[in-house]
């Protein structure tokens, strides 16, 4: 018997001689084996793992903000996301690492001299910190990082008190490092190094800005302090009046308004910055749009007013004014002579004779109107050119529009009060009517409604706050499209700002809904046509 021989498949000639396998390797770069340490920018707003925790405290590689005014010694701090890389193989880093920061000042321009380094704050050492810790010297080891940030994530506090106790030790330059000259910021260069020991095995750096928030807003609060209140004095000495304050100065809403609703976004600026909220697509943007035009509204005001009275800016500010390189794009878009014809509507309305004690009357509201009407347009005209000086944003410009109109209709209405004191003479119904009419409304003298094109034919006008909203919102559309034409702002649609994004017509919305169904409810109790003639007939 023969003995079993395996039987192929595949003939002789085709069998194929795999080769032996090869054992893997993995090829690593050598930049990746290496210690490393990188800045991550990231867009400030962003939320990367919610870095920020306590007040005041906000991460954004490009923009920091402080307050000059606040003597509190924990003012906040930039922070900084960096990612730390312990390197593989025998570039591993066998002793524990440590990260130091250094801080140089920036000039403005090249003709302005070097860097400065920071006193306090060349190689500073700081903790190793997750972002989600509650404070910079807690190490968090954590399970699991938060969403959108790596195990590798750090944060180093750049604390705005150590930077101002740094300018300070740097004499006169530090003292005036946020004055008017360099327009109320200053760019830094931040460095950080990864150390083991004395050894420096990577570093990176960047720029950010720091803003002063103490200062914005001070050029237009001394307008009205040394500007519009003395002015007020002197017409009431001339006019004789009693009981007028600066509240009856035509300019006394559009900047007390003005200034408030500044404080509104900023508010939510300084939010989106330090605890990482969303108010605005691009802080950064409005930071700079906002400065722009305080100081091209408030200096244009100042040199339009000069020489009728003592000069509102200091000798060192004048200088500063017609000399820093800084403030020369500034000096070359002033609007002197459009702001002079403005500050000619700022008389007060005498008041008549008959009036009790002589008070101002309801007539100095029309005073009002038109001084606001022409500040807002030159004022508008201005922002034409902030928008030029500011550049292109980040982000969208819609949401960062949207916002600042809906603030200007919450300014209006917190200080309607404050601004117009002659309606306190109103009865309540008829300052109610003044406030919230609409052009065509006559139900408060018991006329009911005309049409609104037959009702302006005669000169009728909308209430004050229905006025205040619709002029704002148009002109703040007629910025956003030459803007938009321009390339300086994005956005779809007609309008930037529709009537539909109006906290104040949304309100005379209701209000036009209530009246409507109170008339039908009226009118459903009275006879109808034929029940009435019937009625009669039968009598």
């Amino acid at each position: 018997m023969l003995p079993c021989q395996a039987v192929s498949a595949v003939p002789p000639a085709e069998v194929r001689c795999e080769p032996p396998p090869k054992p893997f390797r993995q090829l690593i770069p050598l930049e990746d084996a290496r210690p490393g340490l990188r800045l991550i920018p990231f867009r400030s707003g962003a939320r990367p793992g919610h870095e920020a925790r306590a007040p005041g405290e906000g991460c954004s590689l490009h923009m920091g903000l402080f307050d000059s005014r606040s003597g509190a010694e924990d003012g906040g701090a930039l922070w900084l996301l960096y990612a730390l890389s312990p390197g593989l193989g025998r570039h591993r880093v066998r002793e524990p690492p440590r990260v130091r920061m250094s801080v140089w000042l920036l000039p403005d321009s090249p003709e302005d001299g070097g860097t400065v380094a920071l006193p306090g704050l060349l190689c500073h050492e700081v903790p190793l910190c997750q972002p989600s810790c509650a404070s910079p010297a807690e190490l968090v080891r954590a399970e699991a990082p938060p969403a959108g940030v790596s195990r590798s994530s750090y944060v180093a506090a750049l604390p705005y008190a150590a930077v101002r106790e740094g300018l300070a030790r740097l004499g006169a330059a530090g003292a005036e490092a946020f004055s008017l000259a360099h327009l109320f910021h200053r760019r830094f260069r931040v460095a950080l190094e990864l150390c083991a020991g004395e050894r420096v095995l990577a570093c990176d750096s960047t720029e950010v800005e720091l803003y002063d928030l103490g200062r914005f807003g001070s050029l237009y609060q001394r307008v009205m302090d040394r500007l519009v209140r003395p002015d007020t004095e002197a017409q009431v000495a001339r006019l004789g009046a009693r009981g007028v304050s600066v509240a009856h100065h035509p300019w006394f809403p559009v900047l007390t308004i003005g200034m408030d609703k500044a404080r509104l976004y900023l508010a939510a600026l300084e939010s989106d910055v330090s605890r990482h909220t969303t108010h605005l697509p691009d802080p950064r943007w409005l930071v700079r749009v906002g400065l722009y035009l305080e100081l091209l509204t408030a200096l244009g005001i100042v040199e339009a007013v000069r020489g009728e009275g003592p000069d509102v800016l200091s000798a060192g500010e004048r200088h500063m004014l017609e000399s820093a390189p800084a403030l020369a794009p500034i000096r070359e878009r002033l609007d002197v002579a459009a702001w002079r014809e403005v500050w000619a509507l700022r008389h007060i309305a005498a008041p008549a004779r008959w009036r009790k004690r002589g008070r101002v009357g309801a007539g100095n509201l029309l005073r009002k109107q038109r001084a606001t009407r022409a500040f807002l347009e030159t004022h508008h005209e201005d922002l034409q050119r902030a928008l030029e000086l500011a550049g292109p944003a980040l982000g969208g410009t819609h949401e960062t529009w949207l916002r600042v109109f809906q603030d200007a209709e919450r300014a209006v209405l917190r200080n309607v009060d404050a601004a117009f004191p002659e309606l306190r003479a109103l009865p309540e119904r008829w300052r109610h009517w003044v406030l919230w009419r609409e052009c065509g409304d006559f139900q408060a003298l018991g006329l009911g409604r005309v049409p609104g094109w037959l009702s302006r034919w005669v000169g009728d006008q909308d209430g004050l706050f229905a006025s205040a909203s619709r002029e704002y919102r148009r002109s703040m559309n007629e910025v956003a499209h030459r803007a938009r034409e321009r390339g300086w702002m994005h956005y779809a649609g007609g309008e930037c700002v529709p009537r539909e994004a109006s906290l104040i017509e949304s309100w005379l919305g209701h209000a036009r809904g209530r009246r409507a169904q109170r008339a039908e409810s009226e009118a459903a109790r009275w006879p109808s046509g034929a029940d009435f003639f019937g009625s009669a007939a039968q009598r």
